[in-house]
């Protein structure tokens, strides 16, 4: 006889979204059960980025990217200054090196204004030397709310306050597949364990569209084309002679070859692009030359001798390399008729910055009092 368990929510998927949204489910007195298939949370996705304080800055205009990261951000400094996890507001440079980008970065910082960053400032090349001496760049935008922290602290903290309120969380799990039976979402994880949820959350990052999969009946006409857009980052062996994060002008699958400042007053360049066809975090020191070649850019006394590639993440593209969705997405009843089930889907940067802020959506808007 199988044993049976019933939730008022079950939530796949522990990286820092699956986990923002069980504790902001949990602090509204839910049975919520957290699965996830590694041996540990923040493994896919979440541990494999910049760890970048995002400001809101680049994205399209009334967009959920632009409203969470905005949102996000503020609640982001505000739980981390509280919990005292290590945070530091360093500030961004994005860098125009051409004279013929000047429409662009006018483009990016308007874009910013209009998403409620009235904190950005232009600054031409006399200005910008004031800031960072070895920068080479015609003019500038700064953005002083920009930062950097420690996500991994970050996502063991909203972990533990799941927990206490509660929340069961169940490592080195997969599921089968999924049943929609009456109202409630039916389930095995072992030979002897029944789950059962009226509220299902697909938080499952780069596979959150596979997982769709595995649920019995769900119209295979709405599962889209995830593609993976690989990137690799880069150390350098020596001192870098920057204060604050440095950014080009983006290219169309990123935002380019940028570098980042550590808590640790060192720092990192990168992501590179490269689609690929599977899972893969191997890195390629092949990759170094065209590192070099887009970093001189900005930074001309860059030797090519002292880069290394050091670690790689994948950012899940909805749809094709060439045409693919520039939003996150959240579908819920309305858009598939399975009443209870919502999905997050392409949730790249800025995710890790906005996490607070679509976990406080999806519980005001989607989870019953």
């Amino acid at each position: 006889m199988k044993d049976i368990y019933n939730f008022d929510i079950i939530i796949v998927g522990a990286g820092v979204i699956g986990i923002a949204i069980a504790r902001a489910c949990a602090q509204k007195n839910k049975s919520v059960l957290l699965i996830e298939k590694n041996l540990q949370f923040g493994e896919g996705i979440s541990s494999r980025n910049s760890e970048v304080i995002h400001a809101g800055i680049y994205y399209p205009e009334n967009s959920l990217k632009a409203k969470f990261c905005r949102d996000g951000m503020e609640r982001l400094y505000r739980y981390c200054y509280e919990k005292r996890i290590s945070i530091k507001q360093t500030g961004k440079l994005i860098v125009q090196t051409s004279a013929k980008d000047e429409d662009k970065l006018l483009e990016i910082y308007n874009l910013g204004k209009k998403n409620g960053c009235n904190e950005l400032r232009l600054l031409n090349t006399q200005e910008i030397k004031k800031f960072e001496t070895e920068i080479s760049a015609v003019n500038a935008i700064w953005s002083p709310k920009t930062g950097i922290f420690d996500s991994h602290s970050f996502m063991k903290s909203l972990l533990d306050d799941f927990e206490k309120e509660d929340g069961i969380v169940v490592f080195n799990h997969n599921l089968g597949k999924i049943v929609k039976k009456g109202r409630f979402f039916e389930f095995t994880i072992d030979s002897t364990t029944i789950l059962k949820t009226k509220t299902l959350i697909n938080c499952c990052g780069l596979h959150a569209t596979k997982f769709l999969e595995s649920i019995e009946d769900f119209p295979k006409s709405l599962i889209k084309k995830t593609s993976f857009c690989k990137g690799t980052y880069f150390g350098y062996q020596g001192k870098i002679p920057f204060n604050h994060h440095i950014y080009p002008i983006p290219n169309k699958a990123g935002l380019g070859i940028h570098f980042t400042q550590d808590l640790n007053e060192n720092g990192q360049f990168g992501p590179d692009t490269e689609w690929i066809n599977s899972e893969d975090y191997a890195v390629d020191f092949n990759r170094v030359k065209n590192a070099h070649i887009q970093i001189k850019k900005y930074w001309p006394n860059c030797d090519i001798t002292k880069i290394r590639p050091v670690y790689s993440g994948i950012r899940p593209k909805i749809g094709s390399k060439v045409n693919f969705e520039k939003d996150f997405i959240i579908q819920t009843e309305h858009h598939h008729n399975f009443s209870g089930l919502i999905n997050l889907i392409g949730i790249e940067s800025p995710g890790l910055t906005a996490s607070l802020s679509i976990a406080n959506e999806i519980v005001r808007n989607y989870v019953e009092d």
